[in-house]
């Protein structure tokens, strides 16, 4: 993982590039160019790690470039989750909760990030309330999506556990001989 400089990158990609963010959603053009400039650009190669299980939640990141895969620890397994990609945000639940990172979130591809430090973020909430308002916004919002998603992950597993339940059903009710079909045999042979 590298550092980069904020400034060079908004140079280079310029501040349309930024607006198209949803994270960035409807903040004035200063306070998005101070927070890239302000914040910790960072550039990840496929397979690096820019965080892991336990870390202190001091920040979350905006994904710039690139997507990140995330894996949930839980009871000494870690699990995918799913892919971070380009515009969304990372780790801002666990900073807002006050809890250690609960996963690790690792680059797919190169990856740029903007890590948003808790200083920067309350920076912002002192310096300007209608912006900081306006950001934890389109956090909540992105938050909203994500659990929307895992939502739907939940009915389809569901779903998808009722239908083999069913279909296990049915194919033991087909084991059991039909004692219809027994009983016409039986008459047929003459032993009712």
């Amino acid at each position: 993982m590298r550092k980069l400089s904020g400034q060079r990158l908004m140079e280079d990609l310029g501040l349309p590039y930024f607006r198209t963010i949803s994270t960035f959603g409807a903040l004035t053009d200063t306070t998005v160019v101070h927070l890239i400039r302000s914040g910790e650009v960072m550039a990840l190669d496929p397979g690096e790690i820019l965080f892991e299980a336990g870390e202190h939640s001091d920040g979350f990141y905006v994904i710039l470039k690139g997507q990140l895969a995330f894996h949930k620890h839980h009871q000494g397994h870690y699990g995918f989750i799913r892919n971070y990609h380009f515009g969304e945000n990372i780790g801002f639940v666990g900073m807002i909760a006050l809890h250690r990172r609960i996963g690790r979130a690792q680059a797919v591809e190169d990856v740029i990030v903007l890590k948003i430090s808790t200083r920067l973020f309350n920076d912002l909430y002192e310096s300007d309330t209608q912006e900081f308002a306006l950001l934890l916004m389109n956090l909540a919002r992105d938050m909203a999506r994500g659990l929307r998603a895992v939502d739907n992950l939940v009915v389809e597993h569901s779903y998808a556990a009722e239908v083999a339940a069913d279909a296990s059903a049915r194919s033991q009710v087909a084991d059991i001989p039909d004692a219809t079909a027994g009983a016409e045999v039986h008459r047929q042979a003459g032993l009712h």
